[in-house]
């Protein structure tokens, strides 16, 4: 299993199309935080999504998130997470699962905001002051302890060609090891 983190806007869906063509089955945590939202009749606005995330992890374990995705993973081998914030989800996919891989996705803040806003999502932030907010919220949930155990760091710094180019060969790299030490 291969789990990916990040900052917003870092690329981590770009990464993610890359392992789906390669043939992964990708599950969102974000997804699983956004049905939970829907069914309790959240405002479908980053703020309120996220405020929601953060009393959901209070009041039943920082890693509600990832006990509520796993009911989706049907072949740990070929799935690709999408949405590790703390390291209590890290622990739990480790203890449910074998072979977690993490790989942190990196980008400055400019190219993430950049991104973001040309990726125009409805619940996405909107601008630099409310991209600012939204990153403290992730830090305080622990994401960036996160991104520093990573297994792996992938820098997108280039082009999305460059960067999908980057993400196929560690793919394939990460895909041998692993086929080696079986």
């Amino acid at each position: 299993m291969l789990i990916v983190t990040g900052m917003p806007g870092a690329g981590k869906d770009e990464f993610i199309k890359v392992a789906r063509s390669m043939g992964f089955v990708d599950v969102h945590m974000g997804d699983t935080v956004r049905k939970y939202s829907r069914e309790h009749a959240i405002e479908q606005k980053d703020y309120s999504i996220g405020k929601f995330a953060g009393s959901e992890r209070l009041t039943h374990g920082m890693d509600i998130w990832a006990r509520r995705t796993a009911e989706n993973i049907k072949e740990p081998d070929k799935t690709i997470v999408d949405g590790l914030r703390n390291v209590e989800e890290l622990d739990y996919f480790r203890n449910k699962f074998e072979n977690v891989r993490v790989v942190a996705i990196y980008a400055n803040h400019e190219d993430r905001l950049d991104r973001i806003l040309k990726r125009d999502r409805e619940d996405d932030v909107k601008n630099p002051v409310e991209l600012n907010g939204r990153d403290e919220r992730e830090l305080s949930w622990g994401i960036g302890r996160v991104i520093s155990l990573a297994d792996y760091m992938i820098v997108n710094d280039g082009t999305l060609d460059e960067f999908r180019s980057r993400a196929r060969e560690f793919i394939i790299r990460i895909e041998k090891d692993q086929g080696e030490k079986s």
